[in-house]
């Protein structure tokens, strides 16, 4: 069904939880998961595998560490392919270019989980790429806040809800 799943990370816990629903997703239909991250703009030229060493988030890992952490996971959940892709420009006409030029059968993004004003004030990624995704669009929304809701280094999945 989902030959080719792409999910946008960025280190924050809401594309976390992004990226553990892909790879759970990967894992059940055997598809080739590919994690991309979107640097911003920049004038000068950068290198995506330095800027990956920087901490990112309270925990103080860095990106690298915290993708080597979904590689370990998608391959001892038998995904038979992971791979990552440094990007730069703006989050949303860059993904969808991307898409474009990588045609996918699932993306998976997360949810900041923003009211509607501030959703209006602030734009919204997730609400980009639905309206401009050619393929499905999972919105992984954030978990209620509590002490089980696990974060990047948590390794967890995310809650199951009936």
């Amino acid at each position: 069904m989902f030959e080719r799943i792409l999910v946008a990370f960025d280190g924050t816990p809401h594309s976390w939880q992004a990226c553990r629903a892909a790879v759970e997703l990967a894992a059940r239909f055997h598809s080739q998961l590919t994690v991309i991250t979107v640097h911003p703009p920049s004038k000068e030229p950068s290198d995506g595998h330095l800027e990956s060493l920087v901490p990112v988030g309270p925990d103080g890992k860095s990106l690298a560490a915290l993708l080597e952490e979904l590689a370990n996971d998608a391959r001892a959940r038998e995904v038979p392919s992971f791979s990552h892709a440094f990007l730069q420009g703006d989050a949303v006409p860059t993904i969808l270019d991307y898409l474009r030029s990588h045609p996918q059968d699932l993306l998976v993004t997360g949810s900041r989980g923003l009211s509607r004003g501030r959703r209006l004030l602030l734009g919204s990624v997730s609400s980009g790429l639905v309206g401009g995704a050619p393929c499905p669009v999972l919105v992984v929304r954030p978990e209620s806040p509590g002490p089980s809701a696990p974060g990047p280094s948590g390794g967890h999945g995310p809650t199951r809800r009936s």
